[in-house]
């Protein structure tokens, strides 16, 4: 459980999120709208760079993807479900975040299938 470390932003997202959407928070849904684009933005990035790609697979990542996957999977549901009740300010913002996540998520998988070594048929 060492790897929670690692994770703490992501975490701190995630929670960020919740609070926006349950507490109504303007500020952690301005902050969240803010965080959101910056994090496509790398994982764009992020895939379509094939040498830092090469890279990381040097590396050993410590979270497990299924955590991630856990974290994103919480973000487009609680946008998501936030957006699609309608409650609160600006509903949507939320179909905007929920967008972003989801789009975040695919390109986390993406990534994922093209690091994983290609066996030898």
């Amino acid at each position: 459980m060492s790897w929670l470390k690692d994770a703490l932003v992501d975490i701190a997202v995630t929670v960020m999120i919740v609070l926006a959407a349950a507490l109504d928070l303007t500020w952690a849904r301005w902050m969240v709208l803010i965080y959101t684009p910056f994090m496509l933005i790398a994982k764009v990035l992020f895939f379509l760079g094939g040498h830092s790609i090469s890279k990381m697979k040097q590396k050993v990542v410590a979270v497990p993807a299924w955590f991630y996957h856990v974290l994103y999977a919480v973000n487009v549901t609680v946008a998501a479900g936030y957006a699609f009740a309608g409650a609160g300010a600006a509903p949507q913002h939320w179909w905007m975040i929920a967008g972003g996540w989801a789009l975040i998520w695919i390109l986390s998988i993406a990534t994922d299938v093209r690091m994983r070594p290609v066996t030898a048929r």
